[in-house]
């Protein structure tokens, strides 16, 4: 009980408590008068359509989300799971703390961006910082006992962080490295067995779906090739994205902390893992600064302890957080309330008045179900914005989306459609120009009809390697995954063709018609063929892929890309 605690640690609980207080209360505020992102959006979205598994995340987002909204349906409720979770993930780290010292941790905590973030969005990187806080705090109880209490505790927050972000598991990875002699103990074992009992919903929908969010992270990732540019980026931004003003501070307590212990060696062999991991992905892929968030947690748990031994260092943590917390001061003001001079942020991305942009382009479509050309963000704040029917529609140049697995295609068949592409200047597409600056470029399909869902498949081939301009003969495979026959014939007076393209990232370097469909697809039905592809003259790397389009609507993505070298 509190009560029977020393007078000194009472008032550490209620310093805490008042902490909590403010943030829930900041939090609350803050969350009702933002506007909703494009990004929150979408995982509304997700929040509509529960499931166990979507194309791009694991279930967490939506599982999270979704009660607060259902309670209270505006931007406070689509936003109250993440402040609760912020606030769980809070008390996690306090708990699992070497020392006890609640004005160092309060310090840390509102100077690091991250935390006031994640009080306050929808973001998949909040529920998976409370996981990964619940994995090292039953790791450090493991490590005192691994009775079976311990064992089924750890293996339900490995299955926890599984379910909110898949790079989540490299923090199990590395903790097991760091520690070896685990794979001696029968109970490691068990928590293996547990962990993938508790996984086998999410595994069955990845079976049901292909192993379609295995397949979008192996071929979707937008292949920027070496450079040193993207490396240095990646270097650099680390210490800011976790500060940005302690950040160095953080990184330097961590690393001069010597402490010896099995848990410090996981905190340690996490912190390095995780950054050579990616540092190794910026070789070929597009690094987003989000990716390292798992390292938030180790980095306060190993430079909290070195620092609260040090009243120097403890002075510049409160004085550099109190810069930040001045710096922020302005900027979470802005998010809810647009107050800086427009000459100041005409270059900046719209954060406000996006409901006078959703009731624009419902009046600009007349009611019509809108279509939105590879742009998932603006489909969900649209559909999120007006309580429409709207559809992300991604073109072979672009990625899939989960607008690609959810039945919103199927239901626009045949329909009259309104469809947005913020890039077509094509002179079908007239030029709008919303009050909030935002252009679009529009037109009305009278009849919209796609065969996204018929998947084409290179058979025994996974790349290729030939000359410039060389006309190969591949073998593909059409497979229907509809849950009705698909019929090439039946769009009216078009063509059906099947196209092949050569991209280099998002840029299409050759377009080539190889041939017009013309037959009738049973459920589930494979069809085989032999088509001649023409490489490009020019030698270098490409992505090859294939798709099916309906003449006079925009070619979809009906494949994986398949590597290209042209030498």
């Amino acid at each position: 009980m509190t009560s029977n605690l020393p007078l000194g640690e009472r008032k550490k609980d209620r310093l805490f408590l008042y902490f909590l207080i403010g943030w829930i209360v900041l939090g609350l505020i803050q969350s009702y008068f933002s506007d909703v992102s494009g990004e929150e959006a979408y995982y509304w979205l997700f929040s509509q359509y529960l499931d166990w598994g979507y194309l791009d995340h694991p279930p967490m987002i939506g599982l999270v989300t979704a009660p607060g909204y259902w309670l209270i349906p505006n931007n406070l409720g689509l936003r109250l799971g993440m402040l609760i979770t912020s606030v769980l993930t809070l008390i996690v780290i306090r708990k699992t703390l070497e020392v006890r010292d609640d004005k160092l941790f309060i310090w840390m905590m509102l100077g690091m961006v991250p935390f006031h973030a994640g009080a306050l969005l929808v973001k998949t990187d909040v529920p998976l910082l409370l996981f990964v806080a619940t994995f090292f705090y039953c790791y450090k109880q493991y490590l005192k006992n691994d009775d079976f209490k311990a064992t089924v505790w750890l293996a339900l927050s490995i299955a926890l962080i599984m379910l909110s972000k898949h790079h989540g598991f490299l923090v199990v990875l590395f903790t097991v490295l760091s520690n070896v002699k685990l794979l001696t103990k029968k109970s490691f074992w068990i928590t293996v067995g547990l962990t993938v009992v508790f996984m086998l919903p999410h595994t069955y929908w990845q079976y049901q779906h292909d192993f379609a969010t295995i397949k979008f992270h192996l071929h979707n990732r937008i292949d920027m090739g070496f450079g040193l540019d993207n490396i240095a980026y990646y270097l650099g931004i680390q210490p800011i994205v976790f500060g940005p003003l302690i950040g160095f501070m953080i990184f330097a307590a961590s690393y001069f902390n010597k402490a010896k212990s099995d848990f410090n060696r996981a905190l340690k062999y996490t912190i390095i893992g995780v950054l050579i991991f990616f540092l190794v992905s910026t070789f070929k892929v597009e690094f987003h600064k989000h990716w390292t968030s798992i390292l938030a947690i180790p980095l306060i748990l190993l430079a909290h302890e070195y620092i609260s031994s040090r009243d120097n260092w403890k002075l510049l943590m409160k004085r550099l957080s109190i810069a930040t917390i001045v710096l922020l001061i302005p900027a979470r003001i802005y998010l809810m309330y647009d107050f800086f001079p427009k000459s100041l942020t005409k270059d900046w991305d719209v954060l406000h008045q996006w409901d006078t942009w959703g009731e624009e382009v419902e009046e600009l479509s007349g009611g019509l179900p809108v279509i939105f050309i590879n742009h998932y963000e603006r489909a969900s704040r649209y559909s999120y914005l007006t309580g429409d029917l709207a559809h992300c529609y991604n073109t072979f140049s672009y990625r899939e989306t989960q607008h690609d697995l959810w039945p919103l295609e199927e239901e626009l068949q045949g329909k009259r459609v309104f469809i947005i592409d913020r890039y077509n200047m094509d002179q079908r597409y007239p030029t709008y120009t919303t009050k909030i600056g935002k252009g679009i470029h529009y037109r009305i399909e009278e009849d919209f009809r796609s065969f996204r869902k018929v998947n084409i498949e290179l058979v025994d081939v996974s790349s290729i390697e030939a000359g410039p301009g060389e006309e190969l003969s591949l073998n593909i495979k059409l497979i229907n995954n509809y849950d009705y026959p698909a019929d090439f014939s039946d769009v009216g007076d078009r063509q059906v063709h099947l196209n092949s393209h050569f991209l280099v990232g998002l840029v299409s370097e050759q377009d080539t018609p190889l041939e017009v469909l013309t037959e009738s697809m049973s459920v589930g039905q494979e069809s085989f063929r032999t088509v001649k592809v023409r490489l490009p003259e020019k030698p270098g790397k490409y992505d090859l892929r294939f798709s099916i389009q309906v003449e006079g609507i925009e070619a979809p993505i009906n494949s994986k890309k398949y590597k290209v070298v042209v030498k």
